[in-house]
């Protein structure tokens, strides 16, 4: 099973996976997107992250595919963005790239067992934690639409939770019980991000 954590940049994510992935005893594989956005030779130093970034964008999907391609023997992870919210960057700043990978993304996400968990904060906590350059507002849409594609493809929601509310160990609990009592919620980002 893939558990996958999307959301707005800042919202916790990468803390809140690790914790997870620890909780679960699983591996936990950090965001493609960030991997390549700190390496200036695929984005320079003061590129915004809405921006248009056509190879970049067409890298992040090559990468992610071919990461899911050698975890397609049913092995468990934790994965922090992946298709749902990589979908949702291309869509705004990318939308071929977005388009061309999406019957890639479609069938790697169908043979796949698939949980997503949507994180957030509030806006001010967002604004804190915010460390890659850009338009919070352009963030938060992000995290709205990468819900949106996860519904889309219908992969399978989690309540969201927010990482400002308790530590992330105590999170990891709560998303584990959620995932042992089957506690879906195909609704429950809707309200997330007011």
């Amino acid at each position: 099973m893939n558990i996958v954590l999307i959301g707005p940049h800042g919202a916790g994510k990468s803390t809140l996976g690790r914790a997870l992935a620890r909780c679960l005893e699983l591996p936990f594989h950090s965001e493609v997107g960030w991997e390549l956005a700190c390496d200036t030779t695929w984005r320079s130093a003061g590129d915004t992250a809405e921006g248009s970034q056509d190879a970049f964008d067409r890298e992040v999907f090559r990468r992610e595919l071919r990461r899911d391609a050698a975890w397609s023997d049913g092995r468990s992870r934790v994965v922090e963005t992946w298709h749902p919210g990589n979908l949702a960057y291309a869509a705004a700043r990318s939308p071929g790239v977005a388009r061309d990978a999406l019957p890639r993304v479609i069938a790697s996400c169908q043979r796949q067992d698939v949980l997503v968990q949507p994180v957030t904060a509030p806006r001010a906590v967002l604004a804190r934690r915010q460390h890659e350059p850009g338009d919070l507002d352009f963030f938060i849409q992000v995290g709205r639409e990468a819900c949106a594609w996860a519904s889309d493809l219908g992969l399978t929601l989690l309540p969201a939770v927010s990482t400002h509310l308790s530590d992330p160990a105590a999170q990891a609990s709560l998303i584990k019980q959620r995932i042992a009592a089957g506690v879906h919620d195909p609704v429950a980002h809707q309200e997330a991000w007011l």
